[in-house]
């Protein structure tokens, strides 16, 4: 509280109630009986394409301002890296205003903030030409029911669950009634195919979207694939709720792909697509870099086929004295330690870890200096691996930490 001025009583207490919370992941500094340091370590699973990797967030690091700059915070940081190495977490996340004070430890800046914004009024008239009103259309759209969590689940599932999902996080049941429970959000409105019925078994298959507000914000929006009027429908909701409560615009949060994107260009609105948002970034540290590429060799090698790279091939990488060398095949990657071959790029840990998640362009990378290419197959075999990736953290989860 005395650094924050956050969480409030309440916050704190439903924050407890964190199905993968244990006590002993809150490390603490004190002198005698006053707490002067802390950090949380707070524990998830994150959809990387098809792999489901165990990871772990970094909040509330914070000192008493009387004991600033005596390494207390860094050495929290430092006990929270070896512990979450030693849980299995591949990687680390956090999200700070002070990126220079996680730099010399590894951590990089990794992934950017995706949203739009646009006039609630313009809106409803690009989606009205479209033929999209709220209440004309075939779908009915309502406030969400607690009976109906189990369509939540389906539809999140449904969308996180495909190759290109890079950064939701798994939701188990017990982790959706605990997000909803901490209501960071003010209202869930369901799409239903067809009019709303009172048979709620019924009801429940037939919801087709949902979307979470919160003031002017749709902090999420998940349609059943396939069907590209739900989204159309529930942001003609959406509209009509701000312009209720005299709010002139609306903002979407979604993946940076997201189609809906389009429907606010047209309509004269922005769409942000960078690193820094308000003074925040994302960070990332890749806690064990050779079980991540143990464990994304078969996407590198459907990358490769679809690449058509020449193999067999290899590419090594030299990260600050450490070398991997990727051995790719016809039929597989594999990965080796210790020898770098005749092909590779040098770069630092946290260069490795944007270059590992999709977040680094390559060309700008050797071009400013933070990574270099032995030879120009090293460069063309990093391409086809490495591509850039849609990286993209629903802000849900984020108001739930």
């Amino acid at each position: 509280m005395s650094v924050f001025h956050a969480p409030t009583r309440d916050d704190f207490y439903a924050s407890l109630d964190d199905p993968y919370y244990e006590p002993h992941n809150r490390l603490l500094i004190k002198r005698g009986t006053q707490l002067i340091s802390h950090l949380q370590i707070i524990k998830r699973v994150m959809h990387f394409g098809p792999l489901l990797l165990p990871v772990d967030g970094l909040g509330w690091l914070g000192t008493l301002h009387e004991f600033r700059r005596h390494g207390l915070a860094r050495q929290l940081l430092r006990t929270a890296e070896k512990t979450m190495q030693r849980d299995g977490a591949v990687l680390g996340l956090l999200s700070t205003s002070i990126p220079r004070f996680f730099r010399p430890s590894g951590w990089a800046v990794c992934s950017r903030h995706n949203h739009a914004r646009a006039g609630s009024r313009e809106l409803l008239a690009q989606l009205s030409a479209r033929g999209f009103s709220p209440g004309e259309g075939s779908l009915s759209v309502r406030p969400w029911r607690q009976v109906e969590l189990p369509a939540l689940m389906r539809l999140y599932q449904q969308n996180t669950a495909q190759a290109q999902a890079m950064g939701p996080l798994e939701r188990n049941e017990a982790y959706w009634r605990w997000l909803i429970s901490r209501r960071g959000f003010d209202r869930i409105f369901v799409a239903i195919e067809g009019p709303d019925r009172l048979d709620l078994e019924t009801s429940v298959s037939q919801i087709v979207g949902y979307m979470v507000t919160k003031e002017d914000r749709i902090l999420e929006l998940m349609a059943a694939p396939g069907n590209p009027a739900v989204a159309a429908e529930l942001l003609a909701r959406a509209c009509s709720e701000a312009i209720e409560r005299d709010c002139h615009t609306v903002t979407l949060h979604a993946p940076p792909h997201d189609p809906q994107y389009e429907l606010f260009r047209v309509a004269g609105g922005t769409q942000h697509h960078h690193e820094e948002h308000q003074g925040e970034v994302f960070m990332v540290k890749l806690l064990d870099p050779t079980a991540f590429l143990r464990s994304i060799c078969p996407q590198l090698h459907e990358r490769a086929d679809r690449a058509r790279l020449s193999r067999p091939c290899e590419l090594g990488l030299w990260v600050e004295g450490q070398k991997y060398r990727l051995i790719a095949s016809r039929r597989s990657v594999k990965v080796g330690r210790g020898h770098l071959g005749r092909s590779y790029l040098r770069m630092n840990h946290a260069e490795l870890t944007r270059l590992l998640l999709g977040h680094v362009d390559l060309d700008e990378s050797i071009a400013h200096g933070r990574m270099r290419a032995s030879t120009r197959l090293a460069l063309e075999t990093a391409r086809a691996l490495f591509p850039r990736l849609p990286m993209w953290r629903p802000p849900l989860d984020e108001l739930s930490c």
